[in-house]
């Protein structure tokens, strides 16, 4: 099956979210919002990670300036990547203010829908180092839209300018579109769910331990994946509960996560996968365990009869992982 990369990106998108925002709240529930929101901080500054996205944005649409106006260029971009909509109320080379009217976090408690700030601050900074970030507005604090301002002082030195024009009010506007393929949204998309959710486990591993990772992973699990495979049972009309149905729901999973698998066995009892490609198949095993507690909610909510076994992972050493599904006659 070919899924359309308008799929792939909409499933992407929306799973990238939902994951941050249940994990966030898991978190939240165990150790309080504080500890909630410096995970979040933590994702955002492991490994550069915010900081390379801004740059791998501003390398593929060449944004090489450093002002306010290549600023809301980058934003304008990464709203059209998410799905954000917003109006430019003020553009300049040293003010970017903007109005957001829809947003995923839009009903978020205020204290999760802070995480914006910590990821926007690292990505006004990387532009430019001397720029500030305000948020005087927020719908999470029962405002009717969010306002963000990013600003330049008068003085900042601009890359190839003397002087930065002066500031000038323009007519409100909704933020232009460039029409970016699906093709690179999809792929934008699922990179970086992977990698954020892959940063969030490491985030919650390294302040609380492996178990504590495991145990949040699981109750993300008895949260959201049942309605995950329904879902997409629903969409690609996979009906029955036998051997096939298990089949064509993974193999459209690893369509949309990119995956490669291959099948060694495969009867009306049986399935034996073999996956050879996988983003997190350099990870340490408490980590990639998530597979686990994921894949056997998939299987019984599709047949409460199958089982599940990972023989082999990558993450152990081995060349390959290998998953096998069983169905009781």
């Amino acid at each position: 099956m070919t899924i359309p990369l308008e799929l792939r990106y909409e499933f992407a998108k929306n799973g990238w979210t939902d994951a941050i925002k249940v994990l966030s709240l898991l978190v939240r529930e165990k150790y309080g919002a504080a500890a909630a929101l410096e995970i979040f901080d933590m994702v955002c500054n492991e490994g550069d990670r915010v900081k390379k996205l801004t740059n791998a944005i501003r390398t593929i649409f060449n944004l090489e300036e450093n002002d306010a106006e290549t600023l809301g260029e980058v934003l304008d971009i990464w709203d059209e990547f998410t799905g954000i909509d917003s109006t430019i109320l003020e553009r300049s080379k040293t003010i970017n203010r903007r109005k957001v009217t829809k947003c995923p976090w839009k009903t978020a408690p205020r204290d999760l829908s802070d995480w914006f700030l910590p990821f926007f601050s690292i990505v006004t900074k990387t532009i430019n180092p001397k720029a500030t970030l305000e948020r005087p507005k927020a719908m999470c604090a029962g405002d009717s839209y969010c306002e963000y301002v990013w600003k330049l002082e008068e003085s900042t030195q601009l890359k190839g300018e003397e002087e930065p024009m002066a500031k000038k009010l323009e007519t409100p506007c909704a933020t232009p579109k460039r029409g970016l393929s699906w093709r690179l949204k999809s792929d934008f998309a699922v990179r970086n769910f992977t990698d954020f959710i892959r940063g969030y486990k490491y985030a919650v591993r390294e302040k609380y331990g492996a178990a504590a990772l495991l145990e949040i992973h699981e109750k993300y699990c008895k949260m959201g994946v049942k309605t995950l495979t329904n879902t997409i049972r629903t969409i690609f009309k996979i009906e029955g509960n036998d051997m096939e149905a298990l089949k064509k729901w993974w193999d459209i999973w690893h369509e949309l996560c990119g995956h490669e698998s291959t099948y060694l066995e495969w009867s009306k009892t049986i399935a034996r996968q073999k996956i050879t490609k996988c983003p997190w198949k350099t990870e340490h095993k408490d980590i990639s365990d998530w597979a686990l507690p994921f894949c056997n909610i998939v299987n019984k909510t599709i047949n409460p009869k199958a089982t599940l076994e990972r023989p082999k992972a990558m993450c152990e050493g081995d060349p390959y992982c290998e998953y096998v599904t069983k169905i009781e006659e």
